[in-house]
């Protein structure tokens, strides 16, 4: 009867296991197939008496063999229960997933095998891991995981940016604030998502909409990070190629300003001498057609008289061409040399002058032309001061954000306010005696806005002091 019961209690296992949806049977030491229940044959594609005369080593993939071979000796060795997960191929060449439970049995001849079929979840991850551009950071920042994905857009192999510290992969076109708020979160373990520009191996910006979550253990204790990001890079590109096409419109239309109010005010400079010469070839037919007796003296002096106001036109129109169209190169400089050329060309030193300079990057500009368009305003204020005992001339230069700002100011007295915009005008001037003075606060104008797109104010600072300030957008000529 005992034997009876035996019997029929191996029966109800033997069927129990047959029903089960994981794969169970056991393997021999040389990893032939011993025993497998019904749930082998529609994962692996074979019939049960097919998989029986194989090994299940003829169905494991070469890149999983040896994981299983030394999983198998390690079992064997230390008496321990293993799980790994080996590809195999199906009957019809499709390859299958499977998490693989391995035990040694207590008779130490065989080994019994588990397994499920992962094959959906492992096809799901080499999907996120191919086409998901993700992450993953220990506790302290270290990068511990990066998704093919993200290889491929941040042009990294997985085993340079492992180990490395998430920060050094900021790019320094990230806003100083964004950067900020976006490594205080993580350091407090907060998730954070916002745009942020990452950098290349080879050095150029990628932007991201970023999303980072921590990652706590069952405990609530914060282990790492995941972060996940989409690649935003052609957006802020089209975004940036409209306001540069923006930009290039709106100063095409300052352009065309500009020139309609040089063209006004070289056609005002050409009306006296054109008049002189239209009276003096006047007066010469004059004499020709009805002074028999014209002098050569009178000839002569009426010539002299034409051609002296032709080479005053040819002069107003070399002055404007040599402001409107700059023949030099741009080049790369810091704002600390051009500031220090222009001094030398104001002929100005002394302790009068009190310099701060600030640490700025450089820029791509003209560097000739804006060296000259800051003397100019030098000299005006080395004249304006120059018969005050307690002079002074403060020049600061410093960069706010993308933009290099430069202050020029003297202690020569205030502009009066009806005025203060007309200074800028050409051949304007509130000397009394202008000497052909002028153009020079004009020309400084049309340099540093027409050619640098940049900007030139001028304001008083009080009773004393008069303030110029030069801003000049970094990038805008690269």
């Amino acid at each position: 009867m005992a034997n009876d019961a035996m019997e029929k209690q191996n029966i109800i296992l033997k069927e129990m296991i047959d029903a089960s949806w994981n794969c169970i049977g056991m393997i021999s030491l040389d990893s032939k197939f011993v025993y497998l229940n019904k749930a082998f044959s529609p994962v692996l594609g074979f019939t049960i008496s097919e998989l029986q005369q194989k090994s299940i080593l003829d169905i494991i993939l070469p890149k999983s063999k040896d994981i299983f071979e030394k999983t198998l000796k390690q079992s064997l060795e230390n008496g321990t229960d293993n799980k790994i997960m080996i590809g195999c191929l199906r009957k019809n060449n499709k390859i299958v997933y499977l998490d693989l439970a391995i035990k040694l049995m207590t008779n130490k001849t065989m080994f019994l095998i588990n397994a499920v079929d992962v094959t959906e979840q492992v096809t799901e991850e080499q999907v996120l891991n191919r086409f998901v551009v993700r992450l993953r950071l220990d506790k302290f920042g270290t990068i511990k995981d990066t998704t093919e994905a993200f290889n491929r857009l941040s042009g990294y192999a997985r085993d340079e940016i492992k180990e490395q510290n998430y920060t050094e992969l900021i790019h320094y076109s990230t806003k100083e604030d964004v950067k900020t708020d976006f490594i205080d979160h993580i350091e407090r373990g907060k998730p954070w998502k916002g745009m942020i520009s990452f950098k290349k191996k080879d050095e150029t910006a990628f932007w991201v909409d970023f999303m980072v979550k921590p990652i706590k253990n069952k405990y609530a204790d914060i282990i790492g990070h995941n972060a996940v990001m989409i690649d935003i890079s052609g957006e802020i590109n089209l975004q940036k190629n409209q306001e540069i096409l923006k930009e290039r419109v709106m100063d095409g239309e300052e352009k065309l300003t500009i020139m309609s109010e040089t063209m006004r005010t070289v056609a005002h400079e050409w009306r006296q001498p054109l008049n002189a010469i239209s009276l003096d070839a006047q007066a010469l037919l004059f004499d020709l057609e009805f002074d028999d007796e014209v002098s050569k003296d009178s000839l002569t002096e009426k010539l002299e008289s034409i051609s002296s106001n032709t080479k005053d036109l040819s002069a107003v129109i070399e002055t404007f061409q040599s402001i409107t169209e700059l023949k030099s190169s741009k080049k790369k400089r810091n704002i600390k040399e051009i500031i220090n050329e222009a001094l030398k060309i104001a002929e100005l030193e002394g302790s009068f002058i009190e310099q701060t300079n600030e640490d700025t990057k450089a820029f791509r500009t003209y560097p000739k032309e804006l060296s000259a368009a800051m003397s100019s305003i030098l000299v005006n204020a080395k004249e304006i001061t120059a018969l005050k005992e307690d002079k002074k001339i403060w020049i600061k230069s410093s960069q706010v954000d993308n933009h290099i700002v430069c202050e020029i100011s003297n202690n020569g007295g205030h502009i009066p306010e009806d005025i203060i915009e007309k200074i800028f005008t050409p051949y304007f001037s509130t000397k009394e005696e202008k000497n052909g003075v002028g153009l020079s606060l004009y020309n400084s104008k049309m340099i540093i806005e027409l050619h640098l797109k940049g900007r030139i104010e001028v304001s008083n600072i009080d009773e004393s002091i008069v303030m110029f300030k030069l801003t000049f957008p970094m990038g805008a000529l690269e």
